[in-house]
């Protein structure tokens, strides 16, 4: 009845670490974390069992830590100059983690419900200070983007950057490369709900655009 208990604590821990994931659409979620969690935890559970048996309680945990790096690497996707799912992996590791912590013993499964405490608060509360921060901390930002020299890409560019919730604040376009490519600097101000992250790769999506970085 203690393992089930254990196994029934990661399934709660996990889920309450993969929602805010599920609820912000990313690509690793309620199900992804849920296993995750009870997989760690059946690990440590293994691992103690081993113990008993005088073989090293160390391996199994050990090989989980080692091995959820792999998953968690799936969860990150590049998207033109731009990186997504850094905080996906980072919640799916420490996921594992929390697992490992409630099946271990009693008094690290206390520690597993007080670190998902501090993980949904860092997931979700930080989330949106970051958007205050984002949107606020700065009057505007510059970024440079390359394109195939096309004309018509600069009005995609444009409608692109203010279907984002952004404002073009200033705008200039560099001269022709030998192989009719053309830099655009511009400075956009960011809107209240704006995320420069996804402007960044809605702009890389955009047909013409080669790459876009922030200077």
């Amino acid at each position: 009845m203690q393992m089930v208990g254990i196994m029934l604590l990661a399934v709660i821990l996990g889920a309450l670490i993969g929602l805010e994931r599920e609820i912000h659409g990313h690509p690793a979620g309620l199900r992804t974390h849920i296993l995750v969690c009870l997989g760690s935890a059946i690990a440590a559970i293994v691992s103690i069992e081993i113990s008993q048996a005088k073989g090293d309680p160390g391996r199994v945990a050990a090989q989980v830590v080692a091995g959820i790096g792999f998953l968690g690497a799936g969860a990150i996707i590049r998207e033109g100059a731009s990186i997504r799912g850094l905080t996906t992996a980072a919640s799916i590791w420490t996921t594992a983690m929390v697992g490992l912590a409630a099946g271990a013993s009693p008094r690290t499964a206390v520690a597993s419900v007080v670190a998902t405490g501090i993980i949904v608060v860092v997931l979700w509360w930080l989330h949106h200070i970051e958007g205050v921060i984002e949107t606020r901390g700065t009057r505007g930002r510059a970024i440079e983007i390359e394109t195939n020299g096309e004309a018509a890409v600069i009005p995609r560019i444009a409608a692109c950057i203010t279907g984002q919730g952004a404002s073009i604040r200033a705008f200039e376009v560099g001269g022709n490369h030998a192989d009719d490519r053309r830099n655009l600097q511009m400075t956009i101000k960011l809107g209240q709900h704006a995320s420069l992250s996804e402007i960044i790769a809605e702009l890389g999506a955009v047909d013409g655009v080669r790459s876009v970085s922030v200077r």
